[in-house]
């Protein structure tokens, strides 16, 4: 295991605190009731956080929420290439500093999406593709058109290529390419997001009455083997906070 395992920020502010906790008012007994249920709050919140950052719970809990990749070839068999679409969900694009392309400013997860979908449409083959999506603190059409740069420079043609630039969120990502995809010659749409983000996607569509196929990329790996898998990180901590946000936004009406 190498060392700087051992120096992520996560683990050692967690050892940190837990040891200030065992040290701070020595023994267990206090008798001030509000004492004794703010040390357990203290406790059992560094436990939730330890946990969450553990490597091993956060792969479990994002690879069971995730949606499995398979082959869509079966699904398809029916459908000419001409009459499907691919819908792609973006995720994100960072500022303009130093005049970096928008194409090269798309988050990590807005690149998986963007790699995936274009290995996507050389497998099976669309008549058009939906990007959407929008970055509500930057002109609106920037994540999408980045999107498309990027889908282009990997061999889809732009001319298939459509901007949604309306939508701020998973629900208005389905409702507006659902419009759109509605008013196009098509028998079949394909959608692709992360693979944690997919199950929440899905059901986005199927409350609007859209039938998709999930085409999800990046499936999250395995947690390490050996004691690596037990000791925070910060990597960790953010799955976890991934696969929290999608569960919420699983139960949100």
């Amino acid at each position: 295991m190498p060392i700087s395992r051992l120096v992520d920020p996560v683990f050692l502010l967690l050892v940190a605190v837990g040891l200030g906790l065992a040290l701070s008012g020595g023994e267990w007994t206090y008798r001030a009731r509000r004492a004794k249920v703010g040390r357990a709050l203290a406790w059992t919140a560094w436990l939730a956080l330890w946990l969450l950052s553990m490597p091993w719970v956060s792969s479990s809990l994002a690879r069971r929420i995730s949606t499995q990749p398979r082959d869509l070839r079966a699904d398809l068999a029916r459908t000419a290439p001409e009459r499907r679409v691919l819908i792609i969900l973006t995720a994100g694009i960072d500022p303009d500093e130093f005049g970096v392309p928008a194409m090269e400013r798309q988050s990590a997860e807005g690149l998986e999406r963007g790699l995936g979908a274009a290995r996507v449409y050389r497998e099976y083959g669309f008549g058009h593709v939906i990007i959407s999506g929008r970055d509500v603190q930057r002109a609106p059409a920037d994540l999408a058109s980045s999107m498309a740069d990027l889908l282009v420079a990997l061999g889809v043609p732009r001319k298939k290529i459509i901007l949604e630039t309306e939508s701020r969120d998973t629900r208005e990502n389905a409702i507006h390419s659902a419009r759109i995809a509605r008013g196009l010659p098509v028998d079949a749409a394909v959608v692709v997001t992360s693979a944690v983000h997919m199950p929440r996607s899905i059901r986005m569509f199927e409350r609007i009455g859209l039938d998709v196929l999930p085409a999800p990329v990046r499936f999250p790996p395995p947690p390490p083997d050996g004691p690596e898998r037990l000791i925070p990180s910060s990597l960790a901590l953010r799955r976890s906070q991934s696969v929290v946000h999608e569960l919420v936004g699983l139960i949100e009406p």
